[in-house]
């Protein structure tokens, strides 16, 4: 993954100046460090002993720390047990002048957790979820937001990553991105689709706890939606498009606004080759699994023109090649020809000269698919023929 964005790195083409002076003395709420020295107020929902076990007070206020009243605070209770299965429900409350809103006589233990989220203007903005301590009750510290929909008035910063890989006859590719909000305002996203090549099939989106997330446009590509309030969030999602069989493969794949920073990795197979148009030559690493992957990454300065897509060519994929259709016969015919070898030579033994033919094959048929000649489908079915051949052959040398 790509790591956080470098508080000396200049922004993204396009960006607006991110202001660099540090908060207020009235800014005296909880805050974390963030990227570009800014610091981010924080939401939490922590134990209080001076809360009554089995009640929470939901604290709401703006993102400088002050008390928002008469606010709407929705807790979703969400219920596991083996005996009911699972149970979702939903109670509300109104903050008082402090900005406090309270739920009493709520369960506790591992089985159920809740969440405390607040609609405002159309966005939700949500605290950590937590489960009930025995012991004691829980304060939740929840910030809202102003709103902006355009990404050009506030202060966001994107990075991508896309995984690609062949798959039989279809590519299919991963992307992440990584969004970052700097500012003290929310991001409520509004028609802004990253666009996917004409005739993708297989959108999928990584599903989330919160209303952050991606959702596909049919025929136009993956639409962005949520409530992007300060702080670093996560999108994930993947699509396909047919594979030819072909030793090359072009394709794109279309990026976020005021993009900071993109990596590109794919599979390493054989002598495969990966090229991104204005990348850097991609380098061969092993991942945590000992998998060998090709990588580029580059960042993008302000005075560049923005980034709004990757042309990405992989080289050299192994192709099915002979191999597959030497395999297909050997899998097909391997059991007539072993019958007929042994037939022809009036074996005192017919069934061991079968069963070595069939491993034969199967020596054959490995080294072909290890080698690359032989591609995973082909690979797959003539094994499993194969397997099946030897299991009737042994059946058959039961009944002897």
């Amino acid at each position: 993954m790509l790591g956080p964005v470098d508080a000396s790195a200049p922004l993204p083409p396009g960006h607006p100046e991110t202001p660099r002076d540090p908060p207020s003395q009235e800014e005296n709420t909880d805050h974390e460090e963030e990227p570009l020295g800014i610091k981010i107020p924080q939401d939490s929902a922590v134990e209080d002993s001076k809360i009554a076990p089995g009640r929470v007070e939901v604290q709401v206020v703006d993102p400088k720390g002050e008390p928002l009243p008469k606010k709407d605070v929705t807790l979703g209770i969400n219920s596991n047990s083996v005996a009911k299965g699972e149970k979702r429900t939903r109670v509300t409350a109104l903050t008082n002048d402090r900005g406090v809103a309270t739920f009493d006589d709520l369960d506790v233990g591992q089985g159920v957790s809740f969440r405390a989220t607040v609609i405002n203007d159309g966005a939700a903005f949500s605290a950590p979820p937590f489960q009930m301590p025995k012991e004691s009750g829980v304060r939740v510290l929840l910030h809202v937001y102003p709103l902006f929909s355009d990404i050009e008035q506030g202060l966001v910063v994107t990075q991508a990553i896309v995984y690609a890989e062949i798959k039989d006859d279809r590519l299919q590719v991963e992307q992440i991105f990584n969004i970052y909000n700097f500012g003290r305002t929310a991001w409520v996203p509004k028609d802004l689709v990253i666009p996917l090549p004409q005739g993708y099939t297989a959108f999928s989106a990584q599903q989330s706890t919160t209303n952050i997330g991606v959702e596909e446009v049919p025929k136009k590509g993956a639409k962005l939606r949520g409530t992007f309030s300060p702080g670093e969030h996560s999108l994930e999602f993947r699509w396909q498009e047919p594979y030819s069989g072909e030793s090359e493969m072009k394709f794109e794949a279309a990026m976020t606004p005021h993009l900071a920073a993109c990596r590109i990795l794919a599979p390493a197979f054989h002598k495969m080759e990966m090229e991104v148009f204005g990348f850097p030559p991609s380098e061969t690493v092993m991942d945590r699994a000992g998998q060998r992957l090709l990588v580029t990454e580059r960042q993008f300065r302000r005075e560049e023109p923005p980034f709004t897509r990757a042309r990405i060519e992989l080289k050299g994929i192994p192709t099915e090649g002979p191999g597959k259709i030497i395999a297909t016969l050997l899998a097909a015919c391997g059991v007539g020809l072993g019958l007929a070898f042994s037939a022809r030579r009036r074996s005192p033994h017919p069934l061991i000269q079968e069963r070595a033919y069939i491993l034969d094959e199967l020596e054959a048929l490995e080294r072909g698919h290890l080698a690359g000649d032989i591609g995973p489908k082909t690979y797959e079915r003539a094994r499993r023929e194969l397997m099946d051949d030897l299991a009737r052959m042994f059946e058959k040398s039961q009944h002897k």
